[in-house]
């Protein structure tokens, strides 16, 4: 879709456009090498942990990863066209950051596999993309390619889902999924990431990009983004995960009725919803059994109460340092005591609450560092105003982060949430819906004109 002609600006802000036109001398490539190697982030991102079964040494979205990141540092033409501003959620991720090498680094985990990568997939790498989102998708022309590329993203992991829940495990890609003695929780729909929880936020984002995708887009696009919206769907009831669900349901909620044109259709959509869900059940042999154990079942909620108690003990007792960057599993079974009304099922597990977790492990200021971070990002973009009247996409680019943002809050307060993916989109989603707010008017590209 062609983006909408620039509107009319002052001639204060046509000199600082032509003054950064004139010091760039050409406009630079309009998609450059480090955009293409995000989108390739985030289709490989999927497989991430799985790569030795490709008979990779190293998985394609780190390699793709660290490639965006020299790309984007060494390119002139991003840094001179689009300055971001130093916010106060910057300085929150480095206070995070800072915490989180140094109680890494004094207890032995920094180098270790778990350490290093929870370092990486839970906050290195989703901080640095939504510090990277405002400039590597600048333009509409580039936020369409990634709302493709979720679409797409979204085809694969729908069918996937669809083929779990029938239960046609020969016909995955890769074979791996359909493999019982491969990871957990076989028998939902778990898709590549082996985990039905990731599944099921990954499709409840792939959704709700496919249905900003079936406004913006035309033809083919429109009919194939409203296909990946139901099979979305799929995804995420097959997921049969309640963390899940509720965050969708809420997520569908605060996107529609944040924005005016939406809110109208929320009721018709809820019931829309509600219909697919029952049909499923009704139509999926043996779906309603599963789905009505699973939403019947105590043992995870059993095992959140005892990772939780044991979360607050340890900061009873530690509550400056905690136990150190991931040590909780390690030292659980000194924390864990036997309540008077539920049993111990299991403490080979994480605290089932991010900020419980990160408060346990790294103590309060850790805990206020992430919620700092979370607040001023994520959260901040569900209420970002002041869009450039020359980009309305960027409107449904905030009803689109807001509903994947609010699944992830619901999933972070349930579950240890350290699924590579989910993580990196709601953050670099958000970045995207914050691009007035963490880009620097002046040296915007000639399309992220303010309005006046």
């Amino acid at each position: 879709m062609t983006p909408p002609p620039l509107g009319a600006t002052g001639s204060g802000e046509d000199a600082a456009v032509q003054a950064a036109e004139r010091l760039d001398g050409v406009d630079g490539p309009r998609r450059p090498l480090y955009l293409w190697c995000l989108l390739g982030v985030v289709v490989c991102n999927v497989f991430s942990g799985h790569w030795d079964t490709f008979h990779l040494p190293i998985g394609l979205d780190r390699v793709f990863f660290a490639g965006a990141v020299v790309l984007l540092v060494l390119d002139p033409w991003a840094w001179r066209r689009t300055r971001l501003r130093f916010r106060p959620v910057h300085l929150a991720m480095l206070a995070m950051l800072v915490i989180a090498v140094l109680s890494a680094a004094g207890h032995s985990t920094l180098l270790s596999t778990y350490g290093l990568f929870g370092l990486l997939d839970r906050l290195i790498v989703p901080f640095l993309l939504f510090c990277a989102a405002p400039v590597v998708f600048s333009t509409p022309e580039r936020r369409d390619l990634l709302l493709r590329t979720l679409v797409l993203l979204g085809l694969y992991l729908g069918v996937t889902a669809l083929l779990e829940t029938l239960h046609a495990y020969s016909l995955l890609f890769p074979s791996y999924i359909g493999d019982p003695d491969v990871g957990i929780q076989f028998g939902r729909a778990r898709g590549p990431f082996i985990a039905s929880e990731a599944m099921g936020m990954a499709c409840a984002a792939c959704g709700f990009a496919a249905a900003a995708a079936a406004t913006r887009f035309r033809g083919g696009w429109r009919a194939l983004s409203v296909l990946v919206v139901l099979l979305a769907c799929v995804g995420v009831m097959g997921s049969l995960t309640r963390s899940v669900w509720v965050g969708t349901v809420l997520g569908v909620v605060v996107a529609m009725a944040g924005a005016r044109r939406t809110r109208r259709l929320l009721p018709l959509v809820l019931g829309v919803g509600a219909v697919l869900v029952l049909a499923m059940l009704t139509f999926v042999p043996g779906l309603r059994e599963t789905a009505d154990a699973r939403a019947g079942t105590t043992n995870s909620l059993m095992d959140r109460q005892n990772t939780n108690a044991a979360a607050l003990r340890i900061v009873d007792a530690e509550p400056l340092t905690g136990v150190g960057w991931m040590r909780f599993i390690e030292v659980s079974h000194d924390w864990v005591r036997q309540a008077d009304t539920y049993p111990i099922t299991n403490v080979n597990i994480e605290v089932h609450n991010v900020v419980l977790s990160r408060a346990a492990e790294l103590g309060l200021p850790g805990a206020a560092a992430f919620l700092a971070c979370v607040l001023l990002g994520p959260v901040r973009s569900l209420v970002q105003r002041g869009y450039p009247d020359d980009q309305p996409d960027l409107i449904a680019w905030r009803s689109l982060s807001s509903g994947v943002v609010v699944g992830w809050c619901v999933t972070i307060m349930l579950s240890p949430a350290s699924y590579p993916l989910p993580n990196s989109l709601t953050w670099m989603l958000a970045g995207i819906a914050l691009i007035p707010h963490l880009t620097a008017p002046g040296f915007r590209d000639a399309t992220h004109r303010p309005r006046r």
